[in-house]
């Protein structure tokens, strides 16, 4: 008896574990930009920051993002950088950029 009782509170454990992750609060920021650009996202309110640098196919993605406002920065390779974008991240959503 004992057994089933863990058996079935490890199951409700690992079940739920699922609908947490679905539920998460991030989004997805996708692009194109030149090989050898870096992409820079930081949080308007929040202090969050990632940066990436484009690789030969010239596509990138940046998944899990939190919630919120966020300013886009693109840096060419030769070190020019274009104007800044303002972007909203949402739940599950993915953000195309060009």
């Amino acid at each position: 008896m004992k057994f089933r009782v863990i058996a079935a509170t490890a199951a409700l454990l690992l079940g739920s574990a699922g609908l947490a992750q679905a539920q998460s609060s991030a989004g997805h920021i996708q692009g194109v930009a030149a090989a050898g650009d870096t992409i820079q996202v930081k949080g308007v309110d929040s202090g969050f920051v990632r940066e990436i640098t484009v690789k030969e196919d010239g596509k990138y993605t940046m998944r899990r993002i939190p919630l919120g406002t966020y300013v886009v920065v693109r840096k060419h390779a030769d070190g020019t950088v274009e104007a800044p974008a303002q972007i909203e991240i949402h739940t599950g959503v993915t953000v195309r950029l060009k």
